[in-house]
C-alpha cells in the first residue's frame, strides 16, 4: 500500500498537466476538487458509469424512501453516469468521482463523511479502501461481478493489500459463478443475489407512436444496433447492402458506446446514407444515434435488436433494455461480461447467439419468420419479470448494515 500510494502520488504530481487532458472528458477538474460539505456523515455509493447508474436506480430509490433521515451520496467515473445519477433523486447528493490518489481520496472521506461504502459490481479502489480501513467504514459490494480473467487479478491484489480488503464485509454477487469466485478469495459472507439489472424501469414506449415521432413509417423494417464498439458499424453497413435488396423498407439504426467515436464512424459512411439523431432524416438508410441516454427508444421502435460490443471481443453488452421491449435479441459470440444473464436466456432459447460470418443468415431468418420474432421476445421478457426478485435479495442483505 505504501508503495503504491507513493508512486500513484508521484505520477500524478509529475504528469498533472497530462493527466488535466486524458481526463478532459471526466470531468478532471471536479475530479480533484473537493470542499468543506454540510454532510455530517453519509451512505457513499459508488457506479462506474451509465450502465451501473441504470442497474441500482431502483434499490436507491427503496433505499432514500426508508431512509428519510439519511445522506445518501452517489459518484460515478463519467460525465453520462453523473448526470443519469441526478436524475435518480433530487434527495441524492452527486459528486464525481476522485481519482484514486491517496490526498484526493483523504479530501473526499473528509468531503462525504461516509460511515458506509457501497461499491457496484466490480468499483474496487485501494486508497479509498485504504481510508475506509483508517476511518472503520465498512463496505459492501453489490450486484458483484468477477470474471475468470479479473479473478486472478484479485487474487493477487487481494495478497498485497489484505488490510483494505479486509473492510468488504458484504458481497451480493450477480450469479452463483461470480458468488464461487469471490468464496475462493476467502471473502466472508458472500451471497448469489442475483443481478439487479433485471430490476428495471423503463418506460413504457409505444412503437408506433415512437416511430412517428422519429419520422420513421409503419411499414419501415428497422434494425438497431446498440452499443457498438470498433468493427462492427463496418460489420452492420455490409449486411445492409446484402439484406436491402431481399428486406423492403430496411433501415438501420447505429447507436454506439461511446460518443467520442462519432467522427470516426461518420468516415464510414458516405453522407447520403445515414442521417444523425439530432437533425431525424430517416429516409437515409442509417441513423447514427449521436446522444447519449435514448436506448430505450432505440429498442422499442425496432423490430430487431443486435447487441453491441459482442461480435469482436469487447465482451459484450447488456441486452436486458431490449428485451424489455420484447424485441428479438441477437448477440455476438463474445459475451463474457454478462455471460451470467445471457445464460439464463440461453437456457431457454429466448436470444440468439450469432457471430459475424452467420449474422446476415440469422437477420434474414428472423425476418421472414415474424412468429418466431414474437416468441423469442416475449420469453425473453418472462425471464426478466421471473428475475426480479434480485432487488429484494439486494434489500434484504443490506438492511442489517444500514
Amino acid at each position: 500500500m505504501i508503495i503504491y500510494k507513493f508512486f500513484s502520488s508521484l505520477l500524478y504530481f509529475l504528469f498533472y498537466p497530462i493527466l488535466k487532458i486524458i481526463f478532459y472528458k471526466y470531468d478532471f477538474t471536479k475530479r480533484v476538487t473537493f470542499k468543506n460539505s454540510y454532510i455530517d456523515k453519509s451512505i457513499w455509493i459508488h457506479t462506474a458509469s451509465l450502465g451501473e447508474v441504470n442497474a441500482v436506480k431502483p434499490l436507491v430509490k427503496k433505499l432514500l424512501e426508508a431512509y428519510l433521515d439519511k445522506t445518501f451520496v452517489m459518484t460515478s467515473v463519467t460525465k453520462i453516469g453523473i448526470e443519469a445519477a441526478k436524475l435518480v433523486s433530487g434527495k441524492l447528493v452527486v459528486h464525481q468521482f476522485p481519482l484514486d490518489i491517496a490526498h484526493l481520496m483523504k479530501r473526499a472521506f473528509k468531503t462525504f463523511k461516509p460511515y458506509m461504502i457501497i461499491l457496484v459490481e466490480t468499483e474496487i479502489w485501494p486508497n479509498m479502501l485504504n481510508q475506509a480501513y483508517k476511518h472503520k467504514v465498512p463496505v459492501i459490494i453489490i450486484n458483484a461481478r468477477l470474471t475468470k480473467k479479473s479473478f486472478n487479478r484479485y487474487r493477487l491484489l487481494k495478497i498485497f493489500f489484505r488490510k483494505e480488503f479486509s473492510t468488504i464485509k458484504l458481497i451480493c454477487a450477480q450469479s452463483e459463478m461470480d458468488a464461487d469466485r469471490f468464496k475462493k478469495l476467502n471473502f466472508k459472507n458472500v451471497i448469489n443475489a442475483n443481478n439487479l439489472k433485471f430490476a428495471l424501469e423503463l418506460p413504457d414506449h409505444q412503437t408506433d407512436v415512437l416511430r412517428q415521432a422519429w419520422n420513421y413509417k409503419i411499414d419501415d423494417f428497422i434494425i438497431s444496433f446498440g452499443c457498438t464498439r470498433p468493427g462492427e458499424e463496418l460489420l452492420i453497413k455490409g449486411i445492409y447492402e446484402k439484406l436491402n435488396r431481399l428486406i423492403p423498407n430496411l433501415k438501420i439504426i447505429i447507436a454506439p458506446r461511446h460518443i467520442h467515436r462519432m467522427p470516426e464512424i461518420k468516415a464510414m459512411f458516405e453522407k447520403t446514407e445515414y442521417s444523425l439523431f439530432s437533425s431525424l432524416k430517416t429516409e437515409r438508410p442509417f441513423l447514427i444515434v449521436d446522444e447519449m441516454g435514448i436506448l430505450p427508444q432505440i429498442y422499442a421502435l425496432s423490430d430487431i435488436a443486435i447487441i453491441g460490443g459482442s461480435f469482436y471481443n469487447f465482451g459484450g453488452h447488456n441486452p436486458l433494455e431490449a428485451v424489455w421491449y420484447e424485441k428479438p435479441v441477437i448477440m455476438g459470440e463474445y459475451h463474457q461480461s454478462c455471460l451470467g444473464t445471457v445464460e439464463k436466456f440461453m437456457a431457454e432459447k429466448a436470444i440468439i447467439i450469432s457471430n459475424i460470418s452467420k449474422l446476415t443468415n440469422d437477420l434474414y431468418s428472423l425476418y421472414q419468420n415474424k412468429e418466431q420474432r414474437l416468441i423469442l421476445g416475449k420469453q425473453a421478457k418472462q425471464i426478466l419479470l421471473d428475475n426480479q426478485y434480485a432487488l429484494t435479495n439486494h434489500w434484504e442483505a443490506l438492511k442489517d448494515y444500514i
